[in-house]
């Protein structure tokens, strides 16, 4: 029979690292808030090949005393918590006593401090968790910790991490974040080659996000105030909602401060978008909400992370109402008309021509011949809260989204025409861009991808692109900048599909530009045009899913309708 043994410290350590150290953003992640919780105000970073060959972060904090600085490598040792109680009210973003441990454990580390009442520093190394001698150094008030060989003694963690490009975009995304939550701090992240995210510090949060995501979308950043229930109060900004982005990386959610993951709020904010984003699209947005400290346990999870609120669906549906209400108060759109208000009712005389709809030659397959003989042969009845048209033909009743519908034609002829599309068209204004670091990698890696596609693009110092050309065929969409962001986002997640890279972006591309030309919801149709949109679905490839994977129609038989009328025929 096996017998219980205790686990030495080394292998207990390891072990916990699991939990803290998922990757090289966790590790910056947990110095960094040390860092804060240190009272710095300026903190340096640096990483080589991702974070795995080098991790450097570099502090003007209170520094950690002599005595101390072995001790702050040990598990659960800690400045922040004396008793259990701490823990509720505790204010530091650190506070579990494992973090240094923990990385110290999986890697060669080397801890550097020094107090503002010293005059010299002192160092103490650590090699897969064992910690060494201490020794005197010169060094600047602060703090130093140099992380080198990330999971070597793990070869497993090591394997698992993604491409060096890849990690360092994770780095960046989460210094950009805690930029945002603490603007009176400056923050430096640099690579082997460049300066990926510099703030001043002494900013607000509206200027630190203005400067780390460019005028694009600074200069449109919408206001949110509210105040809902006895001591919650939400806070930020959201950019509108025809600026969004092919991932989550561009959203953050700070509760009392703190930087956390909760799905709950996230949903709720991005509810309050829908149906403006398209899907598979994600809003940006930073909100701050403000709760009692007694509502929320930020003692979730092991990175801290994630916290626990209570009556979180009631806060959720106030950060709904606060978002939402922003926007519709931003909006310049006209009002809608109610349900069963006629075009001309809510609008006066209605033109035809406002929306047109593609012509009927325009939407054919290659032979022109008809290839789903059903849509020819199906009436409109009505348009329901001007977003669906009800329809009758032999196999049923159909109700059609018009926007899908209408979408998926300009996406086949968009794939259709690309050789007349897809050509370079000089911009009279140029614009700049500014460039995340997987953004960079693609851009530099794949520049002739650019070209191909109608983009003349040109360096204009740092991460800064500045976009001179655009596609003939799409320079009339409402943003150029999200069209050519699209791309980059598209080359990032291509890299893991066989292929050339041109496949890679054609059909994202298109697919935006589709679902920005083609009519939305809310918008009246003419008989005419129900006729036409249907009568044009026959030609299509495809007519019954839109180009995000969407349904474009739902059919209802007589049978289905009779039985769910408890009818027998």
């Amino acid at each position: 029979m096996s017998r219980i043994r205790r686990l030495d410290a080394v292998v207990a350590n390891q072990i916990a690292a699991g939990e803290v150290v998922e990757r090289p953003a966790s590790v910056v992640k947990e110095l960094v808030e040390n860092s804060l919780d240190a009272g710095a105000t300026q903190i340096q970073m640096r990483i080589e090949q991702g974070g795995q060959s080098l991790i450097e972060v570099r502090d003007n904090g209170q520094g950690i005393e002599p005595d101390d600085l072995s001790l702050a490598l040990e598990r659960h040792a800690t400045s922040k918590l004396s008793v259990l109680t701490d823990l509720d009210e505790s204010p530091w973003l650190g506070f579990r006593g494992e973090a240094l441990a923990a990385i110290a454990a999986v890697s060669r580390l080397t801890l550097s401090s020094r107090p503002r009442h010293l005059s010299v520093g002192h160092l103490v190394p650590a090699l897969g968790g064992i910690v060494g001698e201490q020794d005197v150094i010169p060094m600047a008030p602060g703090t130093v910790v140099r992380v080198e060989e990330l999971f070597f003694n793990t070869p497993a963690r090591l394997k698992s991490l993604k491409s060096p490009g890849a990690e360092t975009g994770h780095i960046q995304h989460l210094v950009e974040h805690l930029a945002i939550s603490r603007p009176n701090v400056g923050f430096r992240l640099e690579t082997e080659e460049r300066t990926l995210v510099k703030t001043p510090g002494q900013a607000s949060a509206y200027e630190t996000i203005h400067l780390l995501y460019g005028r694009e979308v600074g200069e449109t950043l919408i206001s949110v105030d509210y105040t809902g229930m006895t001591g919650i109060h939400i806070t930020g900004w959201v950019a509108p909602a025809h600026v969004h982005r092919a991932s989550r990386q561009s959203q953050s959610l700070y509760v009392n401060g703190r930087w956390v993951t909760n799905w709950v709020l996230r949903q709720a904010v991005e509810e309050a978008f829908k149906p403006q984003v398209p899907d598979r699209r994600f809003p940006l947005f930073w909100m701050w909400v403000e709760l009692p400290k007694p509502s929320v346990d930020p003692n979730a999870h092991p990175t801290k992370a994630e916290v626990r609120i209570d009556h979180e669906r009631q806060v959720a549906a106030l950060l709904y109402r606060a978002v939402h209400d922003a926007l519709v108060a931003k909006s310049s759109a006209p009002i809608l008309p109610m349900a069963g208000e006629s075009a001309r009712e809510s609008n006066g005389a209605y033109d035809q021509e406002q929306w047109p709809l593609l012509p009927a030659t325009d939407s054919r397959n290659d032979d022109g011949g008809v290839l789903h003989q059903e849509f020819l042969e199906l009436s409109p009845l009505a348009q329901w809260q001007a977003k669906y048209i009800i329809a009758q033909g032999p196999l049923g009743l159909y109700l059609i989204d018009q926007h899908a519908a209408h979408e998926r034609q300009y996406f086949e002829e968009f794939r259709r025409q690309k050789h007349k599309i897809l050509v370079s068209q000089p911009l009279l204004v140029p614009y700049t861009l500014t460039l995340n670091a997987a953004q960079w990698d693609v851009f530099r890696r794949f520049p002739q991808i650019f070209e191909t596609v109608g983009f003349e693009i040109g360096e204009a110092g740092g991460s800064t692109v500045i976009v001179r050309a655009v596609p003939q065929g799409l320079r009339d969409m409402p943003s150029d900048p999200q069209m050519f962001r699209l791309i980059l986002d598209s080359l990032i997640q291509g890299q893991a599909h066989p292929g050339h890279p041109i496949t890679w972006i054609e059909e994202p591309l298109f697919a935006m530009a589709a679902c920005k030309a083609a009519i939305k919801a809310y918008r009246p149709m003419s008989q005419h045009e129900m006729v036409t949109l249907l009568h044009d679905m026959a030609y299509l490839e495809d007519p019954r899913g839109c180009p995000h994977g969407r349904p474009t129609l739902i059919r209802l038989s007589l049978e289905e309708v009779d039985r769910r009328f408890g009818r027998k025929g």
